[in-house]
């Protein structure tokens, strides 16, 4: 399903409210299933954004995702992605495309 989709963290720190409004969104096919995965050695809830064409992922996949808010107009995915072999917390704030 298709979304505007905003990174809510850096490196694990949550950006200002007044700088996430300033955020070019990423418009984005979010697929979320359970997939195996090396890093964690065992099978996670995914969510990726779908990458049509061979080679690298757009963003990180966020590994033990789940759905922690949901409203009319999009929801809020948490979990954490891993950034140069290091797990960060991370939040993507889904918004329906308009």
């Amino acid at each position: 399903m298709y979304f505007n989709l905003v990174h809510r963290r850096e490196r694990g720190i949550a950006i200002p409210s007044d700088q996430l409004r300033k955020i070019q969104p990423l418009k984005a096919d979010i697929q979320i299933g359970e997939h195996h995965s090396p890093l964690l050695g065992r099978v996670t809830t995914q969510a990726t954004v779908f990458n049509c064409t061979p080679g690298p992922d757009v963003i990180p996949p966020l590994l033990d995702a789940k759905v922690t808010g949901m409203a009319t107009l999009g929801m809020n995915i948490t979990g954490v992605e891993d950034v140069d072999g290091v797990l960060y917390a991370q939040s993507w704030w889904c918004k329906v495309l308009e």
